[in-house]
């Protein structure tokens, strides 16, 4: 029997895939409907709570995240539950990602054919999974999603976040996302540990010359292997590839797979949860980087002395050493042909690679009991021997790992690519492993 959760993980995961699928350049009307991780974990925070809730509803209703009067589908049964999945799953994708509704109803209607269609309890499973998904879809109207990107000023203090000055003009991705509406917590703000101003950090002297020495297009001390990690974890938006949600949710499945008996109301709860955490993560990952709205290495290295940049200042740290025509490697921009690297539009601290990822990843190890040094293997479409790079196409490279590794390379990644200081990573950890920990003991309520 398919296991409904992940047969509708994946459909949602091909969504994201599909969304930064379009021709490259694009028309701004084709932009990506999800445009970036804090969409992208929204969109799938929505898909895989309407999920748990459609299978809860009819296999444990008293177990369900949204109250519903008279819950369920008036059936116990399990492939009643998985035609109830199949419905929330597809109302709420087709509202996320509406230029796809086609695809959605083809996968709708194909898995529902895999289901007894003279049974009377299909016809209610599918009736109590529209509900689920219109109540979960009415939810989260007005939660702050929709806040524009222009109420957004950049400084040119030294320290402050500013576009990439080696890239094309570009905006900023989410100054107002910190004032979402979180998923699994009445009050994330207050349930989370803030983060001290990273300017008075001890590590910035010493992280400023790793990131300059690692992190540098060329002539740097970077090796071949952490080349290859900083691409495996990059998914920057990239065409056929997407953003980060996506690649921690392919992990997850990957150690879902490993560990074997992982139960279909048991993958409900895991799948809603890890995608609930990231959710979270992402709000508020970007409440504090625009909080401390700190500069990425490709401006802290470039002006760090006096006399450079705008103003002139410098950074005032007597231990740094810039360099005025410093270059990251940069995230890369896999299969668009012709486009450089980049430094992503919004600011350094923290990481959101190291918070989401580690949100999803220790979620899914405290709840499958498993151990730091669980081993598995995974693949990264960075890697898929398909997507082309700089170099043209890369080879295919499954990595093994465990998940201490996993989400220690996610970190150290984007200081490979020049992106982050390393201790935007070790403070987006801290905030990932908080809300994991929160999520995966109140779920389904709210922490």
């Amino acid at each position: 029997m398919t296991d409904s959760i992940l047969h509708w993980n994946l459909v949602a995961l091909n969504a994201l895939k599909a969304d930064f699928s379009l021709p490259d350049p694009r028309p701004p009307e084709l932009a990506p409907q999800q445009p970036g991780p804090t969409y992208a974990a929204r969109a799938l925070a929505i898909v895989h709570l309407a999920m748990y809730d459609a299978y809860m509803g009819v296999r444990e209703p008293s177990k369900t995240y949204l109250p519903y009067t008279a819950p369920g589908a008036g059936t116990t049964d399990v492939q009643a539950a998985q035609a109830a999945v199949a419905a929330a799953a597809c109302i709420t994708l087709i509202s996320l990602f509406s230029r796809q509704r086609d695809s959605f109803l083809k996968s709708h209607n194909d898995f529902v054919a895999t289901l007894p269609d003279s049974d009377p309890k299909i016809s209610q499973g599918l009736a109590w999974g529209h509900r689920v998904g219109r109540a979960m879809l009415d939810a989260r109207r007005g939660d702050g999603a929709d806040a524009s990107d222009d109420l957004y000023a950049p400084s040119a203090e030294p320290y402050r976040h500013r576009a990439d000055p080696l890239g094309p003009p570009s905006g900023v991705l989410g100054p107002q996302w910190g004032a979402v509406k979180p998923f699994g917590f009445e009050n994330l703000r207050n349930s989370i540990t803030a983060l001290p101003d990273p300017v008075t950090l001890a590590e910035y002297d010493a992280d400023f010359a790793e990131v300059a020495a690692k992190g540098r297009k060329t002539g740097g001390t970077r090796t071949a292997e952490e080349t290859t990690i900083g691409l495996f974890w990059a998914y920057d938006g990239a065409r056929n590839i997407g953003v980060p949600p996506r690649l921690y949710n392919q992990v997850v499945r990957d150690i879902v797979a490993k560990k074997g008996g992982v139960s279909e109301k048991a993958n409900a709860r895991l799948f809603a949860m890890v995608n609930v955490a990231m959710a979270d993560a992402g709000v508020q990952a970007w409440h504090e980087k625009y909080r401390h709205n700190l500069w990425r290495p490709v401006l802290g290295i470039r002006e760090a002395d006096a006399g450079w940049g705008p103003t002139g200042k410098g950074d005032s740290h007597p231990a740094t050493h810039g360099d005025p025509y410093w270059q990251p490697l940069g995230a890369p921009r896999t299969n668009s042909s012709g486009r450089p690297s980049f430094t992503p539009p919004f600011p350094a601290y923290p990481s959101g690679h190291a918070t989401f990822g580690t949100a999803a990843l220790r979620l899914v190890q405290a709840e499958l009991q498993l151990a730091g040094s669980f081993a598995f293997e995974s693949q990264s479409d960075e890697f898929d021997g398909v997507s082309v790079g700089e170099g043209g196409t890369r080879p295919l490279h499954k990595r093994a790992l465990t998940i201490d590794q996993a989400i220690e390379e996610n970190i150290l990644s984007r200081v490979y690519l020049g992106v982050h200081w390393k201790f935007d990573g070790r403070k987006g950890e801290l905030i990932g492993n908080e809300i994991a920990q929160k999520v995966q003991a109140n779920f389904p309520a709210k922490a």
